[in-house]
């Protein structure tokens, strides 16, 4: 038991000698800053300032701890901002992701249709002939092309020139 004293007792005294940043930082007994009170404190980890809070002098600076593995010039708090912006951007993203594929396919069922398919063309003789077929601009896909002629159109056309 006076093993375990004396080791934290060494450790808090190591620590508590530094009295700049990286000093603290590169510290052999594992030691963290504390930049506003500008201390150095033992922690055993850089989650340390969300498990235990009663290590730091000022209560308000938990966050703003300095890590050997981040440096002096990132605190817990830029570290934490990173993480959660990375996931933010991620979960945006995503959400656009699920955005277009809603549009695309409520393109295809209130809009101008599909983007590719399978086309049956039926021959004079009967005999049917399927191909595949896909839009041949992106202009096709996002408004109709007024242009161009019905099939209906096409089919009146034809039988007009067969009469």
């Amino acid at each position: 038991m006076d093993d375990i004293i004396d080791t934290s007792t060494n450790r808090l005294s190591g620590c508590w000698k530094s009295s700049d940043c990286h000093s603290c930082t590169q510290n052999k007994h594992g030691c963290g800053w504390c930049p506003t009170s500008a201390t150095c404190v033992p922690i055993n980890s850089l989650l340390d300032p969300v498990s235990n809070a009663d290590i730091y002098p000022l209560r308000d600076e938990r966050f703003e701890l300095r890590t050997k593995a981040l440096g002096c010039g990132c605190s817990t708090t830029s570290l934490l901002a990173v993480i959660v912006t990375i996931f933010a951007t991620i979960a945006g993203l995503l959400v656009l992701y699920g955005i277009v594929k809603l549009l695309l396919k409520l393109n295809e069922a209130y809009g101008t249709g599909a983007w590719r398919g399978w086309e049956v063309e039926v021959k004079d003789d009967g005999a049917r002939e399927g191909k595949p077929w896909v839009r041949s601009s992106k202009n096709s896909w996002f408004g109709p092309n007024l242009a161009k002629r019905s099939e209906q159109e096409e089919v009146t056309a034809r039988t007009r020139l067969l009469a």
